[in-house]
Protein backbone atom coordinates (compact mmCIF):
# COMPACT_ATOMS: atom_id res chain seq x y z
CA UNK A 1 0.00 0.00 0.00
CA UNK A 2 1.18 3.46 -0.92
CA UNK A 3 1.68 5.96 1.57
CA UNK A 4 -0.94 8.21 -0.02
CA UNK A 5 -3.14 5.35 -0.10
CA UNK A 6 -2.59 4.56 3.27
CA UNK A 7 -2.60 8.13 4.84
CA UNK A 8 -5.76 8.25 2.59
CA UNK A 9 -7.40 5.29 4.84
CA UNK A 10 -6.26 6.62 8.04
CA UNK A 11 -7.84 10.32 6.98
CA UNK A 12 -11.14 8.28 6.66
CA UNK A 13 -11.37 5.82 9.67
CA UNK A 14 -10.46 8.85 12.00
CA UNK A 15 -13.16 11.07 9.91
CA UNK A 16 -15.85 8.10 10.72
CA UNK A 17 -14.55 7.79 14.44
CA UNK A 18 -15.47 11.59 14.58
CA UNK A 19 -18.63 11.18 13.22
CA UNK A 20 -19.35 8.31 15.05
CA UNK A 21 -18.45 10.23 18.52
CA UNK A 22 -19.84 12.89 17.30
CA UNK A 23 -23.64 10.93 16.58
CA UNK A 24 -23.19 9.20 20.33
CA UNK A 25 -22.16 12.39 22.40
CA UNK A 26 -25.58 13.95 20.74
CA UNK A 27 -27.65 10.89 20.89
CA UNK A 28 -26.27 10.56 24.60
CA UNK A 29 -27.09 14.45 25.73
CA UNK A 30 -30.32 14.11 23.89
CA UNK A 31 -31.95 11.43 25.41
CA UNK A 32 -30.55 12.11 29.14
CA UNK A 33 -32.20 15.97 28.71
CA UNK A 34 -35.58 14.82 27.00
CA UNK A 35 -35.48 11.19 29.44
CA UNK A 36 -35.00 13.62 32.34
CA UNK A 37 -37.09 15.99 31.49
CA UNK A 38 -39.86 13.86 30.78
CA UNK A 39 -39.50 12.24 34.29
CA UNK A 40 -39.46 15.46 35.86
CA UNK A 41 -42.84 16.54 34.20
CA UNK A 42 -44.25 12.71 34.75
CA UNK A 43 -43.11 12.77 38.66
CA UNK A 44 -43.27 15.48 40.28
CA UNK A 45 -46.53 15.97 41.06
CA UNK A 46 -46.30 12.43 42.45
CA UNK A 47 -46.59 12.49 46.38
CA UNK A 48 -44.17 9.48 46.86
CA UNK A 49 -41.86 10.57 44.22
CA UNK A 50 -38.03 9.98 44.77
CA UNK A 51 -36.87 12.76 42.66
CA UNK A 52 -37.17 16.19 43.58
CA UNK A 53 -35.84 18.44 41.02
CA UNK A 54 -35.53 18.68 37.68
CA UNK A 55 -31.67 18.54 38.63
CA UNK A 56 -32.82 14.62 40.30
CA UNK A 57 -34.20 13.95 37.55
CA UNK A 58 -31.34 14.65 35.45
CA UNK A 59 -28.83 12.96 37.96
CA UNK A 60 -31.51 9.63 37.33
CA UNK A 61 -30.66 9.75 33.54
CA UNK A 62 -27.28 10.33 33.47
CA UNK A 63 -27.25 7.24 36.28
CA UNK A 64 -29.60 5.11 33.98
CA UNK A 65 -28.47 6.04 30.66
CA UNK A 66 -24.76 4.72 31.95
CA UNK A 67 -26.25 1.56 33.55
CA UNK A 68 -24.50 2.81 36.95
CA UNK A 69 -28.07 2.77 38.50
CA UNK A 70 -27.63 4.04 42.42
CA UNK A 71 -31.26 3.32 43.35
CA UNK A 72 -31.10 6.64 45.18
CA UNK A 73 -33.64 8.12 42.29
CA UNK A 74 -36.27 5.99 40.93
CA UNK A 75 -39.56 6.62 39.01
CA UNK A 76 -42.60 5.68 40.74
CA UNK A 77 -45.69 6.09 38.21
CA UNK A 78 -46.24 3.19 35.30
CA UNK A 79 -45.08 6.17 32.97
CA UNK A 80 -41.35 7.29 34.95
CA UNK A 81 -40.81 3.17 34.18
CA UNK A 82 -41.52 3.09 30.45
CA UNK A 83 -39.14 6.20 30.63
CA UNK A 84 -36.33 4.12 32.25
CA UNK A 85 -36.70 1.12 30.28
CA UNK A 86 -36.25 3.14 27.11
CA UNK A 87 -33.08 5.27 28.71
CA UNK A 88 -31.89 2.13 29.91
CA UNK A 89 -32.38 0.43 26.31
CA UNK A 90 -30.83 3.80 25.02
CA UNK A 91 -27.77 3.46 27.11
CA UNK A 92 -26.95 0.22 26.42
CA UNK A 93 -26.60 1.53 22.60
CA UNK A 94 -24.85 4.45 23.49
CA UNK A 95 -22.34 2.34 26.01
CA UNK A 96 -22.14 0.27 22.32
CA UNK A 97 -21.28 3.23 20.43
CA UNK A 98 -18.59 4.44 22.67
CA UNK A 99 -17.12 0.62 22.52
CA UNK A 100 -16.99 0.98 18.67
CA UNK A 101 -15.42 4.58 18.54
CA UNK A 102 -12.92 2.90 21.29
CA UNK A 103 -12.47 -0.31 18.95
CA UNK A 104 -12.16 2.13 15.54
CA UNK A 105 -9.41 4.22 16.96
CA UNK A 106 -7.36 0.91 18.23
CA UNK A 107 -8.34 -0.88 15.57
CA UNK A 108 -6.68 1.74 13.63
CA UNK A 109 -3.62 2.48 16.32
CA UNK A 110 -2.57 -1.77 15.65
CA UNK A 111 -2.84 -1.28 11.78
CA UNK A 112 -0.47 1.51 11.51
CA UNK A 113 1.87 -0.17 13.88
CA UNK A 114 1.73 -3.43 11.73
CA UNK A 115 2.18 -1.06 8.61
CA UNK A 116 5.35 0.45 10.36
CA UNK A 117 6.38 -3.07 11.05
CA UNK A 118 6.07 -3.54 8.06
CA UNK A 119 7.59 -1.14 6.08
CA UNK A 120 10.31 -1.25 8.41
CA UNK A 121 10.64 -5.14 7.67
CA UNK A 122 10.98 -4.41 3.58
CA UNK A 123 13.22 -1.64 3.94
CA UNK A 124 15.66 -4.51 5.89
CA UNK A 125 14.81 -7.42 3.25
CA UNK A 126 15.52 -4.34 0.14
CA UNK A 127 19.08 -3.62 2.35
CA UNK A 128 19.85 -7.19 2.69
CA UNK A 129 18.82 -8.07 -1.25
CA UNK A 130 21.10 -4.56 -2.15
CA UNK A 131 23.92 -5.67 -0.41
CA UNK A 132 23.56 -9.61 -1.55
CA UNK A 133 23.44 -8.09 -5.48
CA UNK A 134 26.54 -5.67 -4.54
CA UNK A 135 28.08 -8.52 -3.47
CA UNK A 136 27.64 -10.39 -6.45
CA UNK A 137 28.30 -7.43 -8.54
CA UNK A 138 31.52 -8.12 -7.38
CA UNK A 139 31.91 -11.05 -7.43
CA UNK A 140 31.00 -11.37 -11.09
CA UNK A 141 33.35 -8.19 -11.71
CA UNK A 142 35.96 -10.35 -10.26
CA UNK A 143 35.42 -13.59 -12.03
CA UNK A 144 35.21 -11.65 -15.29
CA UNK A 145 38.46 -9.93 -14.52
CA UNK A 146 39.67 -13.33 -14.30
CA UNK A 147 38.45 -15.02 -17.74
CA UNK A 148 39.93 -11.66 -19.10
CA UNK A 149 43.48 -12.69 -17.36
CA UNK A 150 42.91 -16.42 -18.53
CA UNK A 151 41.94 -14.95 -22.20
CA UNK A 152 45.24 -13.16 -22.29
CA UNK A 153 47.62 -15.90 -20.98
CA UNK A 154 46.13 -18.40 -24.00
CA UNK A 155 47.00 -16.05 -26.08
CA UNK A 156 50.33 -15.71 -24.80
CA UNK A 157 50.75 -19.15 -25.24
CA UNK A 158 49.79 -20.21 -28.30
CA UNK A 159 52.04 -19.92 -31.44
CA UNK A 160 52.13 -17.88 -34.58
CA UNK A 161 49.89 -20.22 -36.06
CA UNK A 162 47.43 -19.64 -33.65
CA UNK A 163 47.62 -23.96 -32.58
CA UNK A 164 48.10 -24.67 -29.05
CA UNK A 165 51.84 -24.87 -28.30
CA UNK A 166 51.61 -28.71 -27.16
CA UNK A 167 50.51 -29.38 -31.04
CA UNK A 168 53.69 -27.57 -31.99
CA UNK A 169 55.86 -30.39 -31.37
Amino acid sequence: MTDAVARKERSTTAATARRISALVTLVAAATLLLGGSALWLIERDEPSRTVDSWGDALWWAVTTLTTVGYGDHIPVTTAGRLIAVALMAVGVAVLGGVAAVVALVVAQAVAAAEERTLEAETEAVEHRIEARLDALDARLDRIEQGLRLVAERRADTRGIDDRPISRLS
